[in-house]
């Protein structure tokens, strides 16, 4: 009976095709991150960032996801993006925070930088907002 022959190499077809086309489980989780700048003396700026799709109300969300894929989601990691830019020597103290969460994991970040230029030459545009 060739039948049972022909359905088991079809089942087995199938089946290495949803292995083939099956997305990372990480890449398909959502990122929603609530993202804070607060320069001392002043309200705090806050924003939301969505990833995976890009969206929120972050002015540059396409550039923020970029940013954050690069390290993972691993804010601490986010490397210095125009190294050659020299800041202006002004004291004016600004700390960033984000809460939320990156591809299912819990992101808790907080830093605080000498002013705005220190802060966009470590996290490019996450926090330029």
């Amino acid at each position: 009976m060739p039948l049972p022959r022909v359905l088991a190499g079809a089942a087995a077809l199938c089946a290495a095709a949803v292995c083939v086309t099956a997305v990372p489980a990480a890449a398909a989780l959502p990122s929603a991150l609530t993202l804070t700048a607060t320069t001392n003396g002043f309200a705090p700026h806050v924003v939301e960032l969505t990833c995976d799709p890009d969206g929120g109300t972050h002015p540059d969300a396409q550039t923020a996801c970029m940013q954050l894929s690069q390290v993972d989601g691993d804010l601490a990691n986010m490397p210095a993006t125009q190294t050659h830019i020299f800041c202006p020597m002004i004291f004016q103290p600004i700390t960033v925070t984000a809460t939320g969460l990156w591809r299912g994991r819990t992101v808790r970040f907080q830093d605080q930088y000498t002013n705005g230029c220190e802060r966009d030459n470590r996290t490019g545009m996450l926090f330029r907002f």
